[in-house]
């Protein structure tokens, strides 16, 4: 297994694979992994090949048992699909991912195009992918660091898997124009105004909400200072 991790697609990654249309004989069988996740079949030609041991309990294989090459790929497939969905579940658990964003770690991997499909609508039966829900979560937590522009925000969802349709519905009722243009205020308190440009530029600031930053400050500098 690829780094001794249990979790990726064995049974795509095998050595000695079996080959030719004749039957093979299982000689031994081997668990693998911390917790015996995956089983290694040996088979009486020297090759071998790893399942997961969820898809291996289903099938009643022993020493002994012939097996075609036919069932062994289906097996394969079957086995890769798993490994998948654990993988997916882990990756998931650790932080909220979009459809997209999950896909490319998957595939990263080494997870093939079928596996990654199967894991992601099992994920999605069970609730535990939901672009619109990651994407308004997401803006949230940043505009709650009141550091970034909308555009900025937009931009990160789009990197995160976003749809931008999406992106820009969710940053629009997320990041009003009221909300971002006191952002800018507080921080370009203290900025001459081309410090404040290439600060809120820099920042991600829509173009319209600098200008309006801009203007409350050449307003406040024409009034002078308060007596």
């Amino acid at each position: 297994m690829p780094g001794d991790d249990s979790s990726s697609p064995s049974g795509n990654r095998r050595e000695g694979a079996p080959g030719g249309t004749d039957n093979l004989t299982v000689v031994s069988v081997e668990l693998k992994g911390a917790a015996g996740e995956a089983v290694r079949i040996a088979l009486a030609d020297g090759s071998f090949f790893i399942l997961h041991a969820e898809v291996f309990a289903r099938e009643g294989i022993a020493a002994g048992t012939d097996l075609d090459p036919e069932r062994v790929s289906l097996l394969l497939v079957r086995s890769e699909r798993v490994f998948a969905r654990v993988r997916a579940l882990a990756l998931l658990s650790r932080a909220a991912h979009t459809a997209q964003g999950l896909a490319r770690k998957l595939r990263v991997r080494g997870f093939s195009a079928d596996a990654v499909r199967h894991s992601l609508l099992r994920m999605r039966e069970l609730g535990y992918l939901d672009d619109r829900a990651f994407a308004e979560s997401w803006v949230a937590s940043r505009m709650s660091m009141k550091k970034e522009g909308g555009k900025a925000l937009y931009q990160g969802l789009l990197r995160r898997g976003v749809a931008r349709a999406l992106a820009e519905e969710v940053v629009a009722a997320g990041c009003s124009f009221t909300e971002e243009l006191e952002c800018a205020r507080r921080l370009s308190e203290g900025l001459s105004p081309s410090a404040a440009i290439r600060m809120l530029t820099h920042r991600g600031f829509r173009s319209r909400t600098i200008a309006a930053a801009l203007g409350e400050m050449r307003g406040k500098r024409l009034e002078g200072p308060e007596e």
